[in-house]
């Protein structure tokens, strides 16, 4: 495991793009038309995103997962609806990656492609984690809001994270800067950030929401990129999640430097979690706690151990209520479910974010330590 370094050095430039290293983890700093960020994008990452298309897609997906038609299909459908921004980062990535836009659109899709096996697995008692988050803030923290996310998924995505990216987008359109963290290539949001300190984090919410999708709406981890863009403060945010519908059942998790919110959001309806028993705390796994639902306690070995991780982080704020400051969380977020935390062997990145300070601290298990990215620093510059 290589030693945090967060010394940002300069690695390359392009069409007014700039890019970054900070330790283990590279920073894109993209500026001007969607078009010209997504050109951006793909000169200053094109060893990695030709890295990444040989290793997720022809080792793994196409040489023993699919066949290519299959995935085409996948990721074709994927893409067509879009929002047309979205389109013109991956048009601009085709222009000057080395790939062309049919595998940009490959490599766009690979985790959705992969979703179906996910479920699969977890039936068969494989894949038993799907992302866990935490907020504290008020009597729990000790200053600042702080929150920790983990990013489950299968455990061989760990191999794609010498390639895991900040990029941070400033559009000439009049939209706010913000930042997605994730693999290169993958234009949509599970983890982000925007230059107001406005915090998403993604999770699964399939054990209470279903395994219903609709593939005739707008993907919601694109709606989240989008959200992020235009969203200043919470209620702003809010007022998205509640005249919007996503495609697939998820939990989200979102922040500012003052409090936390989570948002249940199946394919039929969204709700704004409101039974708040512990003032200064959230917790978010994969399945629904807002009792309005009136939705039974999802089989907790069936679905990712859902339960037992939300208890397990509940149980660890409530141990350290009022110390919890970023190198606690660290430490929680590093505490395994077999040692009563909630990272597996299947969280093959974490994330926290400290909004009043525009920090993001990055780390992949077993490969990397803990980096604090100065997003201040980025949004500002």
């Amino acid at each position: 495991m290589s030693s945090a370094d967060n010394s940002i050095k300069t690695s390359g430039a392009f069409e007014g793009g700039r890019r970054f290293r900070l330790g283990d983890f590279t920073v894109l700093d993209l500026r001007g038309t969607w078009r010209e960020m997504g050109r951006q994008y793909g000169a200053l990452a094109s060893a990695d995103l030709r890295a990444m298309y040989q290793r997720a897609i022809e080792d793994r997906l196409l040489a023993s997962w699919r066949d290519r038609e299959a995935v085409d299909e996948i990721a074709n459908g994927f893409h067509a609806n879009y929002p047309y921004r979205l389109r013109e980062i991956l048009t601009g990535l085709s222009e000057t990656s080395g790939l062309d836009i049919g595998q940009h659109l490959l490599l766009n899709a690979v985790e959705v492609v992969v979703a179906d096996d996910l479920w699969r697995s977890a039936a068969d008692g494989g894949v038993q984690s799907h992302c866990s988050g935490i907020a504290v803030w008020g009597e729990y923290s000790s200053g600042s809001l702080i929150y920790g996310r983990n990013y489950d998924y299968f455990s061989w995505f760990r191999e794609l994270g010498e390639y895991l990216t900040v990029t941070v987008y400033h559009p000439c359109d009049g939209s706010l800067a913000m930042a997605t963290i994730g693999y290169p290539g993958c234009v949509y949001l599970t983890t982000g950030m925007n230059e107001r300190g406005i915090f998403i984090a993604l999770n699964n919410g399939e054990p209470s929401g279903g395994a219903l999708q609709y593939h005739n709406r707008v993907p919601a981890i694109a709606e989240l990129f989008m959200f992020l863009l235009d969203s200043p403060d919470l209620d702003q945010l809010e007022s998205f999640f509640q005249a919007t519908r996503s495609n697939f059942a998820y939990v989200i998790g979102t922040a500012d430097n003052q409090s936390s919110r989570c948002f249940e959001w199946p394919v039929f309806d969204v709700k704004r979690r409101l039974s708040i028993r512990r003032p200064g705390l959230m917790v978010a796994t994969n399945h629904f706690t807002e009792p309005s639902w009136g939705l039974p306690h999802p089989d907790d070995k069936k679905f990712f151990l859902t339960r037992t991780r939300r208890q397990n982080l509940l149980n660890l704020a409530e141990h350290f209520k009022g110390s919890i400051d970023l190198p606690r969380m660290k430490k929680i977020m590093d505490t395994h479910v077999e040692d009563l935390g909630a990272t597996s062997d299947n969280t093959v990145y974490q994330v926290i974010a400290e909004p009043s300070t525009m920090t993001l601290s990055l780390k992949v298990p077993e490969l990397t330590d803990w980096t604090d990215i100065p997003m201040g620093d980025f949004f500002a510059g």
